[in-house]
């Protein structure tokens, strides 16, 4: 990876250093006091670090590491933009939910339509929550962030294979651009909202989502391959 991290582990096996990478970089993630992440108790953090850990050596395992590692890039950001749709707004601090905001398919004010919103896409969370509905929101952020959290791990993985986290950070904003927009137009027919995009726009957005659907498999699949796979390693303490 073309960083200052390549002459950090430059005596460290391929392994080792994407290792020590997620680690460093999942601590100041934990350090986070603001963060929902960061406010989580020991155990589940230890968790998501396990987990995380399964994955890569999963993907190090697979035939083709670059391609497994794609295939969970991108179930990791589709799930991300499933919610980030909601927290994609002019307010956000994120850069990455501020480049999103740059498409023609992406409002950036989904969220003032939460009210219409939540009886078909969160049922369970509106019906048990307070006027403010402060169960879906708690739904959205949690899911949110911990998508966005293993993409990034999956982000660190891809720039140590392809050897260039610049191409691989285009390459991140290239599957927000597609699937934020994706996420947000099937919302809006689901609510019966207007559409921001055309027939001829949502035909072709639709057919690209399908061919990656059909080239990454179940997000859900994968989730349980990985808590299986993490159920079997020797747990790494968080520092």
């Amino acid at each position: 990876m073309r960083s200052a991290n390549r002459k950090e582990t430059r005596n460290y096996t391929l392994p080792e250093a994407i290792q020590a990478t997620i680690a460093e970089h999942l601590y100041e993630v934990y350090s986070k006091s603001a963060s929902l992440i960061g406010n989580l108790d020991r155990w589940t953090q230890q968790r998501i670090t396990d987990e995380n850990l399964a994955k890569v050596a999963l993907v190090l395992k697979a035939d083709d590491p670059a391609e497994a590692c794609y295939r969970d890039l991108v179930r990791e950001i589709d799930s991300e933009a499933e919610f980030g749709i909601f927290l994609a707004q002019q307010s956000s601090k994120a850069e990455y939910l501020q480049k999103v905001l740059g498409e023609p398919g992406v409002s950036g004010q989904l969220y003032e339509e939460i009210p219409a919103i939540a009886p078909t896409l969160f049922s369970e969370e509106a019906a048990r929550s307070l006027d403010d509905l402060d169960l879906v929101w708690a739904t959205i952020q949690a899911r949110h962030d911990r998508a966005h959290l293993d993409a990034s791990v999956s982000e660190i993985i891809m720039s140590f294979l392809m050897d260039d986290a610049v191409a691989v950070h285009d390459m991140t904003n290239v599957m927000r651009a597609l699937t934020y927009t994706y996420h947000e137009d099937h919302a809006r027919r689901r609510c019966n909202l207007p559409v921001l995009l055309g027939d001829m726009e949502i035909r072709d957005l639709r057919i690209m989502v399908a061919e990656l659907s059909e080239r990454c498999g179940s997000y859900e699949d994968r989730v349980s391959e990985i808590r299986r796979k993490a159920d079997t390693l020797y747990r790494i303490p968080l520092s």
